[in-house]
């Protein structure tokens, strides 16, 4: 009985860990560090205007940055393939013309030369990095 109470605590207290971090290679996390540099999390969206993602940087393929400006969005995509395949002739293409984009949708990356799909990518939330 108490090895039972045990394991049902454990189960729960490792349901409640806090998230971690994806784990990135070198280069990614460099990237993802310099581009995030001196800036600190803010609020979180579950939608952004599409105007807001016109500028893809990936990092991986488990997270993106969007350039609003001065302000930059983090996603950590729920799901996906080739992501990181973003520029050089690839763009990343959204499935639904709404004026918004949300967590749950559906991005494509495009090879804008041959007009064909190379990779896909589920969003998740927004999170909004900014200087303080």
């Amino acid at each position: 009985m108490r090895k039972s109470l045990l394991l049902a605590l454990a189960l729960v207290l490792a349901g409640t860990a806090p998230a971690q971090e994806p784990i990135r290679t070198p280069q990614a996390q460099a990237k993802f560090d310099k581009l995030l540099a001196g800036r600190v999390a803010g609020e979180t969206k579950l939608c952004l205007k599409t105007s807001a993602i016109n500028n893809p940087i990936a990092i991986d393929d488990r997270t993106m940055l969007f350039s609003d400006g001065p302000r930059v969005w983090r996603n950590d995509l729920q799901d996906g393939f080739h992501c990181s395949d973003l520029g050089l002739n690839k763009a990343l293409v959204t499935v639904d013309r709404n004026i918004q984009a949300c967590r749950g949708d559906k991005v494509q990356i495009v090879d804008m030369k041959g007009r064909y799909g190379v990779g896909a990518c589920i969003l998740g939330d927004f999170t909004l990095y900014s200087k303080p």
